[in-house]
């Protein structure tokens, strides 16, 4: 007759939760290294949060607006209330509503993305700041994962959004064309940017 070894099965299984939760907080280090290392990479041999290289040919946001305009009339633009210095890119839709201060019926607008409020730079600056990160050499070496030697990385904090982001966005979104681009913004970037060419493939 078979006896179950309840004792040593929970042994087995508490261990095999322990490996489990270590594999899971291991992962979760690797996507922290990951992320706070991509987002503040070099386009080209630039670097990204360096105003001077990302300026290219500067635009005031209302003349973005004006173009954008041109390449489709259906976009919207609303200065935040909360955040002055940051406008909304709006799609007007053929959903209809109600508005609350009167009876009249509106389009819905959908929110695409965000650009400034002011002058805007060719390329998005990106902001760095220095965050704590496993060192990735000695990842899956020491245990616990608790011991793990931890190295400072720069990590991204904010952006100042360039209006050719705005493009890339808008493109994605089906909201604008290539030829759109080519007519009212010009499709060669003021400098070699692999970033511009691998987004708008």
């Amino acid at each position: 007759m078979l006896t179950l070894d309840s004792e040593g099965q929970a042994r087995w299984r508490q261990e095999e939760s322990r490996e489990s939760a270590h594999e899971r907080r291991l992962r979760e280090l690797a996507h922290e290294i990951n992320s706070n290392t991509i987002s503040v990479a070099n386009d080209d041999r630039f670097d990204v949060s360096n105003l001077i290289n990302q300026m290219g040919r500067p635009m005031m946001s209302q003349e973005v607006q004006r173009r954008l305009k041109l390449c489709n009339s259906r976009l919207h633009f609303i200065r935040s209330p909360q955040f002055p210095e940051l406008t909304g890119v709006y799609l007007i839709t053929d959903e209809i509503e109600a508005d609350p201060k009167s009876k009249d019926f509106t389009n819905k607008l959908k929110h695409i993305c965000g650009m400034e409020s002011g002058v805007m730079p060719e390329f998005s600056v990106l902001h760095k700041g220095k965050k704590k990160v496993p060192n990735k050499d000695l990842l899956g070496t020491v245990k616990p994962v608790d011991a793990v030697e931890w190295v400072e990385v720069d990590t991204f904090t904010g952006e100042t959004r360039g209006w050719r982001t705005v493009l890339v966005r808008l493109l994605h979104a089906g909201l604008i064309t290539r030829h759109d681009i080519n007519e009212h913004f010009g499709w060669m970037p003021s400098r070699d940017s692999e970033k511009w060419y691998t987004q708008t493939k």
